[in-house]
């Protein structure tokens, strides 16, 4: 890893059924804040001609056909594979990212140790809670264990570190939970 400039990349799961997503808005956000975008479709929202599909085409965009098999972290996982960068921010579609980006890279530069830093999430169904997002990749290309929302596969969410509200906080619009699937029961009452 840089120690003067660590990378980041924005890491986008689509997920199946439904609508495509409207990107542009989630794309322009996205390469305002990272190195590098991995989009990982898993229902083929990308269709070449679509809405979604013209909003990757930036040279900060990687997309990616994958599978959904009804696992979230196992899609996350899939996608992030194909992260080259030193730390990763695991989003949802239409989440927004609010960053001091000069700020959040001092603080990777800091944290390089750690496997995933802890982010504020202010979500609508869950109200604001912290979730392991900005997840650090180990040396040999490896991503870091670890989930959106709060899933954390080895990680002992209680042990993570906490990157400041004022560096970054993730915002989840009701639109965005609204259409994830029901699991668990967090989202029945949508």
């Amino acid at each position: 890893m840089s120690s003067t400039r660590p990378s980041i990349a924005a890491c986008l799961v689509l997920q199946g059924g439904g609508t495509p997503p409207a990107l542009e808005a989630d794309v322009r956000n996205l390469v305002a804040v990272a190195d590098e975008v991995v989009v990982y479709d898993t229902a083929d929202h990308l269709v070449p001609g679509s809405a979604a599909f013209e909003a990757t085409l930036h040279p900060a965009v990687t997309v990616v056909s994958g599978f959904w098999a009804d696992d979230r972290r196992r899609a996350q996982q899939a996608a992030m594979a194909h992260v080259a960068s030193d730390w990763a921010l695991c989003l949802l579609p239409g989440e927004k990212v609010c960053t001091d980006t000069e700020q959040l890279r001092a603080l990777l530069v800091e944290a390089q140790d750690a496997a995933a830093l802890s982010v504020r999430v202010d979500d609508v169904v869950r109200g604001t809670h912290r979730s392991p997002r900005l997840l650090h990749r180990s040396g040999a290309g490896a991503p870091a264990t670890g989930a959106v929302g709060g899933v954390a596969g080895g990680l002992d969410e209680e042990a993570v570190a906490e990157v400041p509200s004022r560096v970054l906080t993730v915002c989840q619009p009701v639109a965005t939970t609204a259409n994830l699937p029901r699991q668990r029961g967090v989202f029945d009452r949508v």
